[in-house]
């Protein structure tokens, strides 16, 4: 595909249908160059499945955003960590303590075109989800813990409880 305008679509340059190594800004020390080869890396728009889990209650959301980084030069995304982050804080606004992940790209572009009336993720239309190459089920997720005044609370409590101890 080529990037640009044709026929009043905007036309993507970075191919979501390839699966891609996906790495967090904050873990890569940025968005700047690709934590692989160091090419540097182009912003663009793509959707995104992020799945958010509470205690036991996991839910998934699809999130558009530009804030992905891709390699021109290998299958490499960067994902802006603090983007993610506000986007995941967004759907469960309420929560004290919650995980996060992002499995892949959504290829909106895999959607028949007789399906789409049909909401993705129905039976009838499901996510045409490009998993990460290097995620894996069941993998670590990045924690956002909310703190409040009982969890200070509970911090001072902890910190006096060991500095008795320590005596």
């Amino acid at each position: 595909m080529e990037h640009g305008v044709t026929a009043g679509v905007f036309m993507k340059k970075f191919d979501v249908s390839v699966p891609r190594k996906m790495f967090w800004s904050n873990d890569v020390g940025g968005t700047g160059f690709c934590p692989l080869c160091q090419g540097r890396l182009e912003q663009e728009s793509h959707s995104y499945l992020l799945i958010i889990r509470e205690s036991r209650d996991i839910q998934s959301f699809i999130v558009g955003n530009d804030r992905g980084h891709f390699c021109e030069r290998c299958p490499v995304v960067v994902l802006d960590y603090e983007t993610f982050e506000q986007s995941a804080l967004a759907g469960n606004p309420s929560s004290r303590s919650f995980e996060f992940t992002v499995p892949g790209i959504v290829d909106l572009d895999a959607i028949p075109e007789e399906n789409a009336d049909i909401p993705i993720g129905d039976d009838d239309n499901p996510i045409p989800l490009v998993r990460f190459a290097n995620y894996r089920d069941g993998e670590p997720v990045k924690k956002k813990r909310k703190r409040g005044k009982i969890s200070k609370a509970h911090r001072k409590r902890k910190s006096n409880r060991r500095a008795k101890s320590s005596r």
